[in-house]
């Protein structure tokens, strides 16, 4: 699988979530900017295979974990057609995140994101 559709339903969910105000909003934005900025890594991921992991040495804390569960939770609300790329998408973002719960953490303190 390419990368390319996957980070557009990404971002698409982005935009649909944009204005929301809500935690769902915040974990898609999050989820997407720390996966655009680790779009190496997530693209050997997605296309290779290639196990991610975290490399910066921080500590997952909680604003990390509740995002993850977020992402985790709109993924299984789309979950009874796994080829819908909507899935594909959070599937992907989801494990992708925990495999780097840290350095997604890192992400959030360097943002500032207040969770």
């Amino acid at each position: 699988m390419k990368v390319e559709p996957v980070l557009a339903k990404l971002n698409a969910l982005r935009q649909d979530t944009k204005g929301e105000g809500g935690v769902e909003e915040k974990a898609i934005y999050h989820g997407f900017c720390f996966i655009s900025y680790e779009v190496g890594p997530f693209t050997g991921f997605v296309e290779e295979g290639a196990a991610p992991s975290d490399r910066k040495g921080t500590e997952a804390g909680p604003g990390a974990r509740k995002l993850l569960e977020v992402i985790e939770e709109l993924r299984e609300d789309v979950s009874d057609d796994e080829a819908n790329m909507e899935f594909i998408a959070l599937d992907k973002a989801a494990v992708f995140i925990a495999a780097a719960l840290g350095d997604f953490q890192h992400y959030l303190d360097e943002a500032g994101a207040d969770i």
